[in-house]
């Protein structure tokens, strides 16, 4: 089952969702954002900065809402970082009981059992280093990207496991288990454990919110309640900056370990390379993969307070219970089985040679060092990972921007100056913007000297004044420019959002002088055919005046001729 993944959206040309992610975990594939499922790490900070809200995140909410209406027993698991979250908490407590929820117990009894874990993990052995392994995403990273680094994790569930676990333990198999916090990676790590019945479901603040607003519900028109069960103030501070290390210093100083509160992926990256390296040696290492703890989590409301009104709220809510001591679960249910164990999940890309980066990045126009800007437009630090992302399938070299607007202002370069056309463009008073080289020489002017001068020093502006005062187009206008000896047929192109009038003047004068001259050449040839035809009936007529007087002639000799005859007969006519 896929967890995570962009809704297809109008993403073309950002790129936030690569350029924000540590791990490149992002594939653009017909300029939609796909999530690589095998290299994420499940942060969600590509979610948090999508300007398209295109978040594509499963959804156990439904499964809930069903269980309350067939009448389970729902318990819920509710995240700490709640005291920060939610403006008045404890009337969020009333809230989830209105809605059908059976029992509410802090995740913090589980982060209180897993810090007494974690020192007795880190004093029966003896740790050259040590991660903690409370935020999935953090524990992802390794097992993807830094396998060598396993070894330091410590195999010990998360607060929201192991609680989970105590919870199954005492109320038995019958219950339905709902965890409840602000995190997305938390689904990702419970889809394991749903499948052996540990947990049944994860929502996160967010999806609890849209739920509330879907039913009309105001939490803060509930009073105030408080949880079933409460975890101390130990496990409280788990979703503030060094909230995990503050429960581990005294065991920390025993064995020689320093605390470092690592937040946020690109901090992680850092500090797990100089663990690779050697550079760093006998730390304990709070690993959390959001900047400000958990109380910043991705699946914290959008319209809710800032990062530092949450920490605010947060140390209000714990003041009252920091010596505060909870006996909330028996000995017996403490002795479960909270180990976990961290598989090498390494993410292979495909191999290349340093020819095929060349290839890639001399399609981009990257011919030598100096051509690699580096800018990151496309999401990527330089352009070789550039390349290697496309090699790998992650992208294309269209995401060059400088790439692809050096190749569109080519192009357009191009056509403006080789066009057979007078090329023109005015701002919306007719000041000359630009002429192309054709207009240059047609109207004998050059356009480092004309810019910024009114279209009318060089040519008509009736039929521009009437483009923009109709606000439309003029396409196809057959005008003479006498002053040039010119034909054209203008087109003129009105562009209000640009700001701008683009003229194009089409030089028709040959083809003028070719059709005068056709017409011309047809006149002559009626006017030769008439005269022919004139002499013609002149010839006709005076041979049919001659063939009139012949045969009268001849018809005359006859007569005599008969006249001879008949006397030579002695006959009379």
């Amino acid at each position: 089952m896929k967890i995570l993944d962009f809704y297809p959206a109008n993403c073309k040309n950002c790129y936030k969702c690569v350029r924000n992610c540590s791990v490149k975990a992002i594939k653009m594939v017909n300029d939609q954002a796909q999530i690589v499922e095998e290299k994420c790490i499940a942060c969600g900070k590509c979610f948090l900065v999508c300007p398209q809200n295109a978040r594509n995140i499963h959804s156990d909410l439904d499964d809930v809402i069903k269980a309350i209406k067939q009448g389970k027993k729902v318990i819920v698991s509710l995240a700490p970082s709640y005291l920060g979250v939610y403006d008045e908490p404890y009337k969020l407590i009333t809230a989830l009981k209105h809605i059908g929820v059976c029992i509410i117990e802090e995740t913090a009894i589980g982060a209180q059992q897993v810090t007494e874990l974690y020192k007795e993990y880190i004093n029966n052995n003896n740790l050259q280093n040590a991660i903690t392994t409370c935020c999935p995403s953090a524990n992802m990273m390794v097992q993807t990207y830094y396998p060598e680094l396993l070894k330091y994790l410590i195999p010990i569930d998360s607060p929201m496991i192991a609680h989970c676990k105590m919870i199954r333990k005492r109320h038995g198999d019958d219950v339905y288990i709902v965890f409840l916090g602000p995190c997305i990676s938390k689904k990702c790590e419970a889809f394991g454990y749903q499948q052996v019945g540990i947990i049944n479901a994860v929502i996160s603040f967010e999806e609890l919110d849209k739920w509330m607003e879907i039913n009309s519900i105001d939490i803060s028109s509930f009073e105030r309640q408080r949880p079933d069960l409460e975890g101390n103030y130990t496990g409280k501070v788990y979703p503030l900056e060094k909230g995990i290390i503050n429960g581990l210093k005294d065991v920390l100083i025993k064995n020689n370990l320093t605390p470092l509160s690592v937040n946020g992926t690109d901090n992680l990256k850092e500090v797990y390379k100089s663990l690779l390296n050697g550079e760093l040696n006998n730390v304990c290492i709070e690993a959390n993969s959001c900047i400000g703890g958990c109380l910043d989590g991705p699946a914290v409301p959008r319209n809710n307070k800032n990062l530092f009104v949450r920490k605010s709220n947060a140390e209000i809510e714990l003041l009252p219970v920091r010596e505060k001591e909870y006996i909330n679960y028996s000995y017996e249910e403490k002795q479960l089985d909270y180990t976990r164990n961290f598989r090498n999940k390494k993410y292979k890309p495909p191999t290349y040679s340093e020819n095929d980066i060349k290839q890639i990045l001399e399609k981009i126009g990257k011919h030598t060092v100096s051509d690699e800007l580096n800018c990151g437009a496309c999401g990527y630090d330089t352009c070789r990972e550039k390349a290697a992302s496309v090699i790998e399938g992650l992208s294309y070299t269209e995401m060059c921007i400088p790439y692809m607007r050096s190749k569109a202002e080519k192009l357009s370069n191009i056509i403006f100056e080789y066009s057979p056309n007078i090329l023109v463009i005015t701002d919306l008073n007719l000041n000359i913007l630009d002429l192309n080289p054709v207009g240059e020489k047609i109207f004998k002017a050059k356009i480092d000297i004309i810019r910024g001068h009114h279209l009318s020093s060089i040519l008509s502006t009736e039929d521009f004044d009437e483009a923009i005062n109709l606000e439309q187009n003029i396409i196809g206008k057959k005008i003479n420019l006498e002053n040039y000896g010119i034909t054209a047929y203008e087109s003129i192109i009105y562009l209000p959002k640009n700001k701008v009038i683009f003229g194009i003047l089409n030089d028709i004068t040959n083809e003028e002088l070719k059709k005068n001259q056709l017409v011309n050449l047809k006149l002559n040839t009626i006017e030769t055919a008439d005269k022919v035809i004139e002499k013609q009936m002149r010839v006709a007529q005076e041979i049919a005046g001659l063939l009139g007087e012949t045969t009268a002639e001849t018809k005359a000799a006859l007569l005599k001729l008969k006249k001879i005859v008949f006397e030579e007969n002695g006959k009379n006519e």
